[in-house]
């Protein structure tokens, strides 16, 4: 009975691993049968990205008109000072009407700054104001006599002409305290310096 129950036991046992190694083949068929081909991706090149046209800013620290914007979230709405090219000049439009109070009344005046001297592009030039509240003003300070902005502390420049590059310090900000306004940023005057005269003069 013993021998019996041994023989049965062993008969068992090698049924059992007959079946596990027929399911362990089975398995690492199966696994070669559903393994895909490896797949290699057809990407292309890393683009090499262009340098920026202009350095954002210079040795002496001030900013490029491409650079202030570049760090708008930096420089909104702070004191800050932009070197670059005077590109175009606001001039009043010229009135034939034979009272003045007929002839309609004149932006006060300003300028555009630009990284090249040639710039065209309205979107690439810097709009700076308050340097003068109105052409009288401006007129007086280009004939020899010293003119103030109506706060008293601005000194109206008499040397604004294109082509010169000049270092303006100011205010970079959306909206001027006299009301001109630009959604990509405008210069609120303070003072400048002459960097380089106009090739013209």
């Amino acid at each position: 009975m013993q021998l019996r129950s041994m023989t049965l036991v062993s008969v068992l046992a090698a049924l059992l691993a007959g079946g596990c190694d027929r399911l362990s083949t089975t398995s690492e068929a199966e696994a070669e049968a559903e393994k895909l081909p490896e797949i290699v991706p057809d990407l292309p090149e890393v683009p090499t990205l262009p340098p920026p046209p202009h350095p954002v800013t210079y040795e002496d620290e001030s900013f490029s008109v491409y650079g202030i914007r570049n760090r708008l979230r930096h420089t909104l709405d702070t004191d800050v000072a932009v070197t670059g090219y005077i590109v175009d000049v606001y001039e009043p439009p010229v009135c034939k009407e034979k009272k003045k109070e007929d002839c309609p009344v004149p932006l006060a005046p300003h300028m555009w700054l630009a990284d090249t001297p040639d710039e065209t592009e309205r979107e690439k030039e810097l709009i700076v104001v308050g340097y003068a509240d109105n052409q009288e003003q401006l007129d007086k300070a280009k004939r020899g006599r010293k003119a103030t902005t109506i706060d008293g502390t601005i000194i109206v420049p008499r040397n604004l002409e294109v082509g010169e590059k000049v270092q303006v310090k100011g205010r970079f900000t959306l909206i001027s305290s006299g009301g001109f306004n630009t959604s990509n940023g405008l210069l609120e005057y303070n003072t400048h310096e002459t960097v380089e005269q106009s090739s013209a003069e």
